[in-house]
């Protein structure tokens, strides 16, 4: 009987061995599989932008690029052949569009409408297209995104920003799902904008995020240094966007990130702050925030360690994904706990749509708060969340408005209906 359950053991060790064998190699296969990848855009600045692409063969690459789409007569090429390639162009001018195309011997790049802007000091106006829980590639996905081009008049000229609120590429985040549920289907997006991605926890379940995109260390795109990829910010025209990991990074008070948010938002001119990461503070939808287990805990830490510092701070707009459905806040302040300790006492302006705060930076001056996780699937939820009072069941993104004065959110369904829309005006009169 020994020698049986001695073989029964030895035989469920060896299976466990080999699962975890499979993993490593699974997880590893599926981060740094090989991919062609066209020409995308990454580590925007006021002075520079950074091109990636991968191609069959190992080549040279080659990128010219110019103020007109005529006359792109700077060439700048990689000193060594390559299938993963990167070039920057630098010492160009802030706030400047600029046309490129790049060059490859084994692969057919789509040079057609290649173009960006640097990075803005000032804008009269801004427009930002905010998605979230993109990454399933289908129908869905595709009407989603055909609504925004819809609404800017298929003129990519009328957007400045693009935003991911993380879970890219469902399900695992592989190379392979990177280029299905993003690059391919948004491929007119990654010639002209930098996608500035937070990273789901469906992304971190492999190595492929970090890989894919470059981020500012050293506050190349603004505001203060973190020395790492998974925070950081970026300043255009009117907006300090701040970019945080609720996934792979420590989430405590005294964590690097928290100490890094503070010297951050602390050292912000910017008249709007926006703080995007993917996994949400409040939610009644496809995750529950009042349970300590769901994700980890890890929208309980967020509640507790970095409420506070959004109350601090002024921070005007939250935004998250997770839950796949659309929840929204009105101005509130300083609630960390569970649903049933929100009140009124929370609620900085308890109207629907309309709201004001002060020109200057201004404590405790009340944030919204705002899940979009719906725009490549829906799930059902209660959407009973007291904090939440403007939620939809359906899918739909982002487009958020911005002037030195005012930021305009409209949420547009899959439908193209304007489901949601709030309007944060700032004044000298705000006291």
């Amino acid at each position: 009987m020994k020698n049986i359950i001695k073989k029964i053991v030895l035989f469920v060790v060896l299976l466990a061995a080999l699962y975890g064998v499979g993993r490593v190699i699974d997880v590893a296969y599926g981060s740094y599989q090989f991919v062609p990848r066209q020409p995308y855009l990454t580590l925007q600045t006021k002075h520079s932008v950074h091109v990636k692409w991968q191609t069959p063969q190992e080549e040279i690459g080659s990128l010219s690029y110019g103020l007109l789409p005529k006359e792109l007569n700077t060439t700048i090429k990689e000193q060594s052949a390559t299938k993963k390639h990167s070039l920057t162009l630098s010492d160009l001018q802030a706030c400047t569009q600029y046309f490129y195309k790049v060059s490859s011997s084994s692969l057919d790049i789509d040079n057609q409408g290649r173009s960006f802007t640097t990075l803005c000091d000032d804008k009269e106006t801004q427009r930002l297209w905010v998605i979230g829980d993109s990454g399933k590639a289908g129908k869905n996905q595709e009407e989603v995104y055909k609504q925004m081009l819809t609404y800017i008049d298929n003129d990519f000229n009328k957007l400045d920003m693009w935003i991911l609120l993380g879970d890219n590429a469902y399900k695992s985040g592989t190379q392979k799902q990177y280029n299905k549920s993003m690059f391919e289907p948004y491929s007119e997006l990654v010639k002209r904008f930098t996608p500035w991605a937070v990273i789901g926890n469906h992304d971190a379940r492999r190595w492929a995020f970090y890989d894919i995109f470059d981020f500012p260390t050293q506050a190349q795109s603004g505001g203060v240094a973190s020395g790492s990829e998974k925070f950081y910010s970026v300043d255009d025209g009117n907006l300090h966007l701040v970019m945080l990991d609720s996934e792979t990074t420590d989430l405590s008070k005294d964590g690097a990130m928290a100490q890094w948010l503070k010297k951050d938002l602390q050292a912000n001119t910017k008249p709007w702050v926006i703080v995007a990461f993917h996994t949400p503070p409040y939610t009644d939808g496809g995750h529950t925030s009042d349970s300590s287990h769901d994700s980890g805990g890890r929208m309980k830490e967020i509640r507790e360690n970095f409420i506070p510092l959004f109350d601090q701070f002024g921070v005007d707009l939250v935004l998250s994904g997770h839950s796949h459905d659309y929840e929204r806040s009105k101005l509130i302040l300083n609630h960390t706990g569970t649903s049933d300790t929100f009140s009124d006492k929370n609620i900085v302006q308890n109207a629907k749509s309309s709201y004001s705060k002060p020109l200057t930076k201004k404590q405790n001056s009340g944030t919204i708060y705002l899940v979009c996780g719906s725009s490549a699937k829906v799930d059902r939820a209660d959407l009973k969340h007291p904090a939440l009072p403007f939620s939809h069941q359906m899918m739909g993104s982002l487009i958020i408005e911005i002037t030195p004065t005012t930021l305009d959110s409209k949420f547009i369904t899959i439908n193209g209906k304007i489901a949601d829309q709030f309007k944060i005006t700032k004044t000298n009169t705000q006291k």
